[in-house]
């Protein structure tokens, strides 16, 4: 059940914020991606990747940091100082008067998206609990696939005019700001939960992330660091093929981002009815999803493989994001959830070095790439499915019903 000694100044105002504070790392490349052309221009010479790269390797050691401070200051605040670093970095970029700076406005991107998002899912556990728990996690993933269409669709537009103006649709994030002021009630440091001050009454594994949440954290580097190599190379392959231009790849996206949205607003229906096999429907579907792009002659097998990608987008962050809230202890929540997200970004940086290595191996052909990941997600599917029978006696979520 819920927190019932939560009080709401708006339990739907509550819930608004939370899902609109979950979108600070869509913003992250959605925001950037479509314009790194136009800075390129405007800054000849310098590499304007590191614009995309640095951020998610300044959410790293910032999501370690939320999840120690939580401890000794409430998630409220945290995210409130998150949101106005978020801020600064993201309208910061429109007033770069050179290269330099503005790499800076994206560490300051960065670490205040490192500790915004971690804390997010913790405030959702400490909130709600049970389906409405399962109902926001996938909730937040459904509201950040919009967040990132928007901001991607408004920020090429907004290029066309200059490549600082696309910055102002950060100014978005001052609302969101507002509503965790108003909407967000009171939340005690974590050193002065009932939990915290029963630390020494608990048993040891309940101090603990454990076996079973571990493999979770894992799982999430895992397949972050592999299924990446879509995004990196979707537009590649369909040049390298003569299938379609960067306009295709484009709507090819687009397919996987509104999949990947309706997917996640039904993700407690499918967590409700499949539990913690639910993470098989994710590794079937990349599987899947590499299998047709491999095997793709058209643009019917690209925008197959592209949408049946977007039913693993919209299922895998959530699951993993509820399960492992039910499977830890609140004394040890946040810190879980603070690794599973660093697991998350640190992954996605680690994804061009893998497909280097793989790459030095295979050859460049993207084709034989996308072969490589495909028999890779086979093998992780059967070894996910063999670890889910071996441990079908210690099936629980202990925690799954149980706020702070």
């Amino acid at each position: 059940m819920a927190n019932g000694k939560v009080k709401h100044r708006s339990k739907l105002g509550t819930k608004a914020t939370l899902l609109l504070c979950a979108c600070d790392s869509n913003a992250l490349g959605s925001e950037m991606t479509p314009i790194l052309a136009v800075i390129a221009l405007a800054f000849p010479g310098e590499n304007v990747n590191l614009l995309v790269a640095l951020p998610p390797l300044c959410i790293i050691p910032a999501s370690l940091i939320a999840a120690k401070l939580s401890y000794y200051i409430s998630r409220k605040t945290i995210l409130t100082v998150g949101q106005i670093l978020f801020i600064i970095g993201g309208i910061g970029g429109a007033f770069a008067p050179n290269f330099e700076f503005l790499l800076a406005t994206r560490v300051f991107f960065g670490l205040g998206c490192g500790l915004v998002y971690p804390i997010v899912p913790t405030l959702i556990s400490y909130f709600f609990a049970g389906n409405e728990r399962a109902s926001m996690m996938g909730g937040a993933n459904a509201v950040g696939s919009i967040i990132a269409m928007v901001f991607s669709t408004l920020s090429g537009t907004l290029a066309v005019i200059g490549w600082h103006v696309p910055f102002f649709i950060n100014i978005f994030f001052v609302f969101v700001l507002i509503m965790q002021i108003i909407f967000l009630p009171k939340v005690p440091p974590e050193k002065d939960m009932p939990f915290a001050k029963e630390a020494a009454s608990l048993a040891p594994e309940q101090k603990r992330i454990g076996h079973r949440g571990w493999m979770g954290i894992l799982l999430m580097f895992v397949t972050m660091t592999i299924s990446m190599v879509y995004l990196l190379k979707l537009a590649i392959f369909m040049q390298e093929t003569g299938i379609g231009d960067s306009v295709m790849a484009g709507l090819a996206s687009s397919s996987t981002t509104c999949v990947a949205l309706i997917v996640s607003l039904a993700f407690m229906l499918i967590f409700k009815a499949l539990k913690r096999y639910t993470v098989l429907v994710s590794m079937a579907s990349i599987a899947l999803a590499f299998t047709l792009l491999a095997t793709a002659t058209s643009m019917v097998g690209v925008f197959a493989g592209a949408i049946v990608y977007g039913v693993y987008l919209g299922t895998i962050i959530p699951y993993l994001q509820t399960t492992l809230s039910g499977l830890v202890h609140p004394y040890r929540r946040t810190f879980a959830l603070s690794v599973l997200s660093m697991a998350m970004f640190a992954g996605q940086a680690c994804s061009s070095m893998y497909v280097q290595v793989v790459e030095g191996i295979i050859g460049t052909s993207t084709a034989a790439l996308f072969e490589v990941m495909s028999v890779t997600f086979i093998i992780l599917f059967v070894i996910v499915f063999a670890y889910l029978v071996a441990t079908r006696k210690n099936a629980r979520f202990p925690y799954s019903d149980v706020t702070e």
